[in-house]
């Protein structure tokens, strides 16, 4: 029994403790609030500067613009590249938000958080892998492309969408026009891949670029057992192909890779069929994380 007089000593320290988780809830509140503002924020600003960077790739030339090109640069690529010099073409597929334009430089890492512009971006820009070639004379055998998989479904987000033969029915072109040809590409695959896989789980899909240096048997072997789909189209070692790469989340540290071939001469898109693979193949995290073995090793 409390003694007369004595303060509820209990009650003062239940009031101080609700009090302390009271402020902290606010903080984290606060804190919380004031991220998601400046996210927002950030992909409004990205968005905005998309769509500069699109009205780029439609505007008329000058001729000051024009004569500022590379040789035997289409003259449709002289606003751009006026603006980026490191401008090497735009990619489009076809009734998805993927039109951006693509660049080019020494490394693979400036443009992961490098906007068109040279700021600082998260979501960074389209660009091309520094060992291919995008010349006067030709392109590398398989051309990479790298791009974000943005919460807001911007950039590469829509890559994902690649798990079924009904998707790729309906999104069977990719078009790559650099600042020397525009080419429409036919997609042949679309797989899931694991960058940290080890020994026969491998599949280093970022370097088969030179088909001299690299077998292309293995290349063809390795999507076909492991794309969502199959295509109608035949592919070979002559033709020149397109590989776009984003990240996906379906596995730690995943990628989502879709593959394209340039259509050949009198070869029409329309007339390709595309069927569900029933056998895929997936990275061999991907089956232990549901506690499966894969059979493929």
């Amino acid at each position: 029994m409390r003694a007369k007089g004595q303060k509820p000593v209990m009650k003062k320290k239940h009031r101080v403790i609700w009090t302390i988780l009271i402020v902290i809830c606010a903080a984290v509140f606060l804190v919380s609030g004031g991220m998601l503002l400046h996210y927002g924020l950030e992909y409004h600003q990205i968005e905005s500067e998309n769509q500069q960077v699109a009205q780029l790739l439609e505007q008329e030339p000058t001729q000051e613009q024009i004569d500022a090109l590379p040789e035997q640069a289409q003259e449709e690529a002289a606003v751009p590249y006026a603006t980026n010099s490191d401008f090497v073409g735009s990619i489009t597929v076809p009734n998805t938000v993927i039109h951006y334009a693509v660049v080019q430089t020494t490394d693979n890492d400036k443009y992961l958080h490098t906007s068109f512009y040279g700021a600082y971006s998260r979501l960074g820009t389209v660009f091309a892998d520094y060992r291919c070639q995008i010349t006067p004379e030709g392109m590398s055998d398989n051309t990479i492309l790298y791009g974000h998989n943005a919460n807001n479904g911007s950039f590469f987000h829509e890559l994902t969408n690649y798990t079924s033969a009904s998707y790729a029915q309906s999104h069977s072109t990719v078009e790559f026009d650099t600042i020397y040809q525009d080419q429409t590409y036919v997609v042949i695959g679309a797989f899931l891949a694991d960058p940290n896989a080890t020994g026969a789980d491998v599949f280093d899909y970022q370097n088969y670029i030179d088909f001299s240096q690299r077998d292309f048997n293995t290349f063809k072997e390795q999507i076909t057992q492991r794309s969502y789909f199959h295509p109608s189209v035949e592919w070979d070692e002559t033709d020149h192909y397109l590989t776009l790469s984003t990240c996906d989340y379906d596995i730690n540290n995943g990628r989502i890779v879709v593959v394209a071939r340039a259509l050949r001469e009198g070869e029409s898109a329309g007339s390709v069929t595309y069927t569900d693979n029933t056998n895929q193949r997936m990275p061999d995290v991907w089956y232990n994380s549901r506690n499966m073995d894969n059979p493929f090793i």
